[in-house]
């Protein structure tokens, strides 16, 4: 957002600075070039009048007089061609009458100006002078002899290099003070930008800030509006701290304090009489009742410690991946033989196998993956349904490991895989299963809260499949 600021305020300094320095340069030298032409012409102009006074009284000492002071005051070359007597073979009437610095009448640009000695056209017009422009410039003015005609013409070499230097000196008395301007301009420009945009960059700090659940300071700097946001977001910032921090409190409280009266209901259970028929049949069914509480109320807590983790740890991963926890894939694919199939048997009716590539670590909490493979193996010995095979496999995928859990079984319609993961969601045909619906969502809360994400779909094989990508450790493949 600075530079769409910046930019184009430095666009209108700079322009600002060349709309004055440029007609300024050009005016300095089109002064110099003037004061230049103004005075050589007086001197072309003299050196025509004798030059027209020896062609008509024939004598030329004058002249040559003339020329040698001006060449050794000026060091400027000078050439005088008239018109010599007509003859017949001769390509060429005209002939120098007098020269100094050694002018070659035979060179095209000279030719040029005296082609037209016939008639008396003036061409003293000198270029504008700059620095860059070459050393020399030719001038001429035609010798006349009668009104409207002339007889021959005279060519100046004139010197620009006092001129180029004299216009170098001007041009830098401007672009000095032009430059400075410019460099004043710009800090200036780039501290009001700064000025302006100090408080978006602390409200963009503090909402990384608020995110994360860290104190949020936002300072009272820039112009009025910003300021008055920054007064607004540092209330709506604690507000929304008051309550994140409440309803993470609730649901601690209100799960820690279901603990006790479970507690105590199982306690007056156990003292029920067993050998009542009746009292048995009404024990086992609290009881179960009693499990599936105390099973939810566990995964709440888990759910709750996790979303804290997803908030507290976004961008401390971001800022140190070296300090993440590091599991080998070896302890996950132990864990789910020895857990989940022993000795290679069958769990509830249903196969369970694991592998993973050889050396592969996650960049992630070993509790936290022990976690989440129990969950998804879980859901698939649960609902797979008997003869099916539910499959672990950990594999390294291009700078991150995939962790994918499938079966073989029924799967889910295409209606239904949307709605995987979401709270306490659960399939119509698996009501009759105990479940809370709360496993899946906590498996992606805690993959997240260990930099990676979830995603479900169908399986190759036909059942359900839960893909995890999480980061890769340091020392992996």
């Amino acid at each position: 957002m600075r530079n769409r600021i910046l930019l184009p305020l430095l666009a209108l300094a700079v322009a600002t600075v060349a709309l004055v320095a440029v007609p300024t340069l050009g005016a300095l030298a089109r002064d110099r070039t003037a004061a230049l032409s103004l005075d050589r012409r007086a001197a072309v102009e003299r050196i025509a009048a004798l030059a027209q006074a020896a062609v008509e009284h024939g004598g030329d000492t004058a002249l040559r007089r003339y020329l040698e002071r001006y060449h050794a005051l000026f060091d400027e070359a000078v050439l005088v061609m008239v018109e010599s007597d007509p003859d017949p073979s001769d390509d060429d009437p005209r002939t120098p009458l007098a020269s100094v610095g050694g002018l070659d009448h035979r060179d095209p640009e000279i030719r040029e100006r005296v082609d037209d000695f016939g008639f008396t056209v003036d061409d003293l017009e000198i270029p504008p002078v700059r620095p860059w422009s070459g050393p020399t410039a030719l001038v001429s003015v035609p010798v006349e002899f009668e009104q409207g005609l002339s007889t021959g013409t005279v060519v100046m070499e004139v010197d620009l290099t006092a001129t180029r230097a004299a216009v170098r000196r001007d041009w830098l008395l401007v672009l000095l003070p032009a430059l400075l301007l410019l460099a004043l301009l710009v800090a200036l420009t780039s501290w009001w930008s700064r000025w302006i945009l100090r408080p978006v960059q602390e409200l963009d700090e503090a909402t990384t800030a608020l995110a994360a659940g860290e104190p949020v300071a936002v300072l009272d700097s820039g112009p009025a509006e910003l300021r008055q946001l920054a007064r607004s977001f540092r209330s709506m910032a604690a507000a929304l701290s008051r309550t994140l921090a409440a309803q993470r409190e609730l649901v601690a409280n209100t799960s820690h304090q279901l603990r006790n009266p479970l507690a105590a209901v199982r306690l007056h259970v156990d003292v029920l009489d067993p050998e009542d028929e009746t009292d048995r049949a009404t024990v086992e069914a609290v009881q179960q009742d009693l499990d599936r509480l105390d099973h939810t109320v566990a995964r709440l807590l888990a759910l709750a410690e996790a979303d804290h983790r997803v908030e507290a740890t976004r961008t401390a991963r971001v800022a140190d991946e070296s300090g993440a926890e590091q599991t080998s894939a070896d302890v996950l694919v132990a864990h789910v033989r020895h857990r989940w199939a022993p000795s290679g048997t069958r769990v509830a009716g249903v196969g369970v196998e694991a592998a993973a590539d050889p050396g592969v670590i996650v960049a992630a909490s070993e509790h936290d993956l022990l976690e989440m493979v129990d969950t998804l193996v879980e859901n698939g010995v649960k609902y797979a349904g008997a003869g099916s095979t539910v499959r672990l496999q950990v594999v390294h995928r291009g700078g991150h490991v995939e962790l994918c859990v499938d079966d073989d079984g029924d799967g889910l319609s295409d209606e239904e895989l949307p709605l995987v993961g979401e709270r306490y969601w659960r399939s119509a045909r698996h009501a009759d299963f105990p479940g809370t619906g709360l496993g899946l969502a906590l498996v992606e809360v805690l993959a997240r809260a260990n930099g990676g994400a979830m995603q479900v779909g169908r399986s190759a094989r036909g059942g359900l499949e839960v893909r995890l990508e999480l980061p890769e450790g340091v020392s992996g493949r």
